[in-house]
């Protein structure tokens, strides 16, 4: 009798193991408890490598727009072939272009994450830097010093020797929004040079670095 019992017993035992190993529920959800902030932590930072392209892409046509705008600049006069504009224009084409970052410029984004600067700068004789002749920054931008060396794109500058540049420089604090998890702030910038389309040089004499 004791020995149909234990039979019994271990029957039921071995039932109970069998419907536990088969009961696939608690798996599932200590596999999705590992998961879960894995894959949360992945979309978030596929969120902010998507939107800071998208900036980028944005601070390149920015930083494009604004050193079309200054090479095209109508001169207030002309002095020795160059055309004359004063400081109060660049900054209103600096405003200008200002415009192309948006939507990123506005709420739940800051207008001050964006600065630029324009310059002027004069290709040396090695063809691979130039020396700035005058720099108006924007919305806190730091102008560029005069005589300062600027490292010329390779390529840029060959067969330019003394030619005159127009650099536009755009840059951007891009701090994403805490979604999931939090990421530090990046600084996206791109420059762009074009050649004067009014004269072979532009002067301003007022700007807020000035030869």
């Amino acid at each position: 009798m004791t020995s149909v019992r234990t039979l019994q017993i271990l029957r039921r035992a071995a039932r109970v193991g069998r419907a536990l190993r088969d009961d696939a529920r608690a798996t599932a959800a200590v596999e999705a408890a590992l998961i879960l902030p894995v894959a949360l932590t992945m979309f978030a930072l596929l969120i902010y490598g998507a939107e800071a392209f998208a900036i980028q892409r944005k601070v390149t046509l920015t930083a494009r727009t604004v050193t079309d705008l200054v090479t095209q600049a109508a001169p207030t006069s002309m002095l020795n072939g160059a055309s004359q504009v004063a400081h109060a224009t660049i900054d209103n084409l600096l405003c200008v272009a200002s415009a192309v970052i948006q939507p990123y410029a506005t709420a739940p984004y800051s207008s001050a994450n964006l600065t630029m600067v324009a310059s002027e700068v004069l290709v040396d004789s090695n063809e691979t830097t130039a020396k700035v002749k005058w720099s108006q920054p924007y919305n806190g931008g730091t102008a560029r010093a005069v005589g300062s060396t600027v490292t010329l794109p390779t390529g840029l500058g060959t067969g330019q020797g003394g030619a005159y540049l127009i650099l536009g420089e755009a840059s951007y604090n891009y701090t994403p929004l805490n979604i999931f998890t939090s990421a530090s702030a990046l600084t996206l910038h791109d420059a762009i040079y074009l050649t004067p389309r009014q004269s072979t040089s532009i002067s301003c004499t007022d700007c807020t670095s000035h030869s």
